[in-house]
């Protein structure tokens, strides 16, 4: 319970010790906050412009699965997010969008605040210059009127350019500028300020703009975001992205389609020529043979002719397709092969759908990834396999092709047979005809097989759903006002805050009787004094001020801190510190004064002998007569340098230092400095000693084992905090006995009504509050009886 106390005594001390400096405090936050006013004031606010779409997945025209199957499946669709993602983020994406809203230029104009960023300005203004090349961005001002425009830089002359569609120069770059028609702001002889980057830095920076993310982890939803300081620039933007990553979607899909149209328009050039040959052939042989026409021989023989010849038909239909596709599949290695072109084999089907397929996917990686990314190598492996897949079906079937038409022609040789009636002429006819209408066949069925994938290249249905067109947020994203102020109001406290803190972690001087070398020394502080602007003296034994007050406590507290004699001789108390400017001499001057107006006999000795004080302490006349010449001279008694004749009172007997001497320590040492206090003993009730610093010499040490009390001086930012330890070191080394601190110099510096400066770490305390001469208030400890008490019992034990 009691480390609970102090933890919350330690924490309100440290509390108010900032709180004392609340004015920096509030004069750090205010001018923080007026610049958080003034940054809102003068910074354009960023708005956020979002669309969503969803990306559609293509109809697929091959191998249908059941609806239940497709239930069963964990997949939802076939779509890869993440690589829509980085084909909508690529480079070849953001050029066309740069270039169709000229973001290479911006505009602006002056306002009374801020600059108005201008979206869909009165003026259009291009740099002619290659995509690659790189020049310092131009910056410059254009005033247009009734006659042309006048163009301002900074360094540079002034000049005016007559004419609407004009073209001059800016820093060795051409320009073209002109009226924008489609403008409804009207900006006439308005100057309108105008940046011009280079292509590459635009489109890296549109890169960064843009912002494009899935909705959520289970969503096909695709999120795009700009923030800009112009809604309707910001807008444009977005819809031209959606714009151009749907045309790219539908090209795409149109790419089959204009293959498949490509390979039929090829192959009609060698039909047409084809079918001219075998109706100049036909033509030929009636002229040759002078035939007309020819009737059908018999209906039996006829029709089985007729039937097996329309099973040959087809069989050599699909070895004319085969030879087709095989002749497509020997082209260019991962071109895109005709699809449905009427071979009736469900596999090869199938093989080539899939072929395509994959074959549109590389095209893709090769635009976004380029030719040396690994998944594009895994993708040419499964091209390679199903191309070779391809061609062994291909050929098998043509196998099979052949078997059967060898079977079918055995049949039309035997049926042919049978009709011997019908003449050669008819059978070579009929073959040329035969021949003919193959041809006749299969441009009529590439024909159609172009006309479908035209209609579907003309209709390809787009590759995004627009599911939120683009529109900005209510309210600007950036800078948010409220969060603005309230963290320019945190960096305004934390700015004193963290001087304080390095400040106070720096300081190594004692600020209170709490800190934590006063604990571990186990000695106890007797006594607060505080800090006294003039040098004052204990006058009047019938004085209250504060001043009187303090030295009568430290008086009684240490009355409670000698030992108890039992025969009635004298006390020794001993004054002494670690260094100079402690106030020994303060604090012997007023003890002594103290204890002489309670009608005690006093003796008040100057035993610092190379600095002495004590006259100035006093205000009296130095005299060459002191304690110095008692030590030196045997012929001297102790009596003969005492000054009876104070000024203050009649009890108080002084020894003042006397002639500063070569050697004090060996003087001190020599023996009657123990006889002058033992015969002292016998006629004064207090001997006080105003001792040297015990840092500096070692004069202290040998008149030390003299005293029955030790008081040690510590001073309010003064001492250090080590000398605390040394302190300590000293009486557990035995150099000096019962000491007892005190805490000199205290200055209050209170808030709030609250003195932060003084603890109740030792006894029971009350504290003044009346004010001294410097108007701060004071605290004091009084009647340490309890730590002094438990102090002397452990020493006892």
């Amino acid at each position: 319970m009691n480390t609970i106390f102090e933890e919350q005594l330690d924490l309100k001390k440290e509390i108010f010790k900032y709180l004392s400096y609340w004015k920096f405090f509030l004069l750090s936050g205010a001018i923080a906050l007026i610049i958080a006013y003034s940054y809102l004031r003068y910074t354009n606010p960023v708005y956020s412009i979002e669309s969503k779409i969803r990306i559609l997945e293509e109809n697929n025209k091959g191998l249908k699965l059941p609806s239940e199957l497709l239930g069963m499946m964990a997949s939802k669709s076939g779509i890869n997010l993440e690589n829509e993602i980085e084909t909508m983020k690529s480079r070849r994406l953001f050029r066309p969008v740069v270039v169709d809203l000229n973001l290479m230029t911006f505009y602006s104009t002056k306002g009374q605040i801020r600059d108005n960023q201008l979206w869909n300005a009165p003026i259009k203004v291009s740099a002619l210059v290659g995509e690659y090349e790189s020049f310092t961005p131009l910056d410059f001002s254009i005033t247009p009127n009734n006659d042309g425009y006048l163009i301002k830089q900074a360094n540079e002359k002034d000049f005016f350019v007559k004419g609407k569609f004009v073209k001059t120069r800016i820093n060795a770059i051409e320009i073209t500028i002109e009226p924008n028609f489609n403008s409804k702001k009207e900006f006439f002889r308005t100057e309108i300020n105008v940046k011009i980057v280079p292509f590459r830095s635009a489109v890296e920076s549109l890169m960064r703009k843009v912002s494009i993310s899935n909705v959520g982890k289970e969503s096909e939803i695709l999120s795009i975001k700009v923030q800009d300081i112009n809604t309707d620039r910001g807008i444009a933007i977005v819809d031209k992205v959606v714009q151009v990553f749907n045309n790219d979607g539908i090209n795409d899909r149109q790419l089959v389609n204009k293959k498949t149209v490509d390979f039929i328009d090829d192959r009609f050039k060698n039909l047409t020529f084809e079918l001219d040959s075998i109706e100049n052939q036909k033509r030929d042989f009636k002229k040759s043979n002078n035939i007309s026409f020819i009737e059908a021989d018999a209906v039996v023989d006829v029709t089985k002719k007729a039937k097996s010849d329309e099973t040959l038909f087809k069989i050599e239909t699909q070895i004319q397709l085969s030879k087709l596709l095989k002749d497509a599949l020997s082209g260019s290695k991962y071109s895109i092969l005709p699809a449905n072109i009427g071979l009736d084999n469900v596999i090869i089907n199938v093989l080539i759908n899939e072929y395509n397929t994959l074959g549109l996917q590389r095209e893709r990686l090769i635009r976004t990834a380029g030719t040396e990314n690994p998944v594009l190598n895994g993708l040419e492996s499964q091209i390679d396999v199903l191309r070779n897949n391809i061609n062994i079906s291909i050929d098998t079937f043509s196998k099979q092709l052949k078997v059967s038409l060898s079977q079918q022609q055995f049949d039309f040789n035997e049926s042919s047979d049978l009709v011997l009636q019908i003449p050669f002429n008819e059978k070579t006819l009929r073959s040329i005809e035969r021949q003919q209408k193959i041809k006749e066949n299969l441009y009529l069925l590439l024909l159609q097989k172009r006309e479908e994938s035209s209609i579907s290249y003309a209709v390809t249905a787009p590759s995004i759903k627009i599911i939120e067109y683009a529109s900005a947020s209510p309210s600007p994203i950036a800078p948010e006002r409220n969060i603005t102020l309230l963290s320019a109001l945190f960096i305004g406290f934390a700015i004193p805050f963290g001087i304080l803190f390095i400040r106070n972690l720096l300081d190594s001087k004692v600020k209170d009787t709490s800190e934590i070398g006063f604990r571990k020394s186990q000695i106890p502080v007797i006594a607060e004094i505080p800090f006294f602007k003039d040098f004052k003296l204990f006058k009047d034994k019938n004085d209250r001020s504060v001043h009187a007050e303090s030295f009568r406590i430290l008086s009684s507290n240490v009355n409670f801190s000698l030992p108890l004699k039992e025969s009635s001789i004298g006390q020794v108390i001993m004054i002494t510190s670690s260094i100079m400017g402690e106030g020994k001499t303060f604090i012997a001057t007023n003890l002594s004064l103290a204890f002489a107006s309670y009608n005690k006999k006093v003796l008040l000795v100057g035993a610092d002998m190379r600095k002495p004080k004590l006259h100035l302490s006093l205000d009296m006349e130095k005299v060459d007569k002191g304690l110095s010449t008692y030590l030196h001279d045997k012929n001297t008694t102790w009596q003969d340098v005492i000054v009876k004749n104070n000024p203050y009172n009649d009890n108080l007997d002084v020894i003042f230092a006397g002639i500063i001497p070569p050697n004090p320590s060996n003087i001190i040492s020599n023996g009657r400095f123990e006889d002058f206090i033992n015969e002292a003993k016998l006629i004064y009730d207090y001997i006080i000693l105003d001792t040297a610093p015990t840092i500096y010499v070692n004069d202290t040490f040998l008149i030390a084992n003299n005293a029955d009390l030790t008081l040690y001086l510590t001073r309010q930012d003064y001492t250090e905090k080590q000398l605390i330890e040394y302190a300590a070191t000293l009486q557990n080394s035995e150099k000096l006995k019962n000491i007892a601190f005190i805490f000199n110099g205290i200055k209050s510096v209170g808030c709030c009504g609250y003195n932060y400066k003084y603890s109740y770490n030792y006894g029971y305390g009350y504290g003044y509050g009346e004010s001294n001469e410097s108007g701060d208030k004071i605290s004091i400890i009084n009647n340490p009886i309890r730590s002094i008490k438990s102090y002397l019992k452990k020493k006892n034990r």
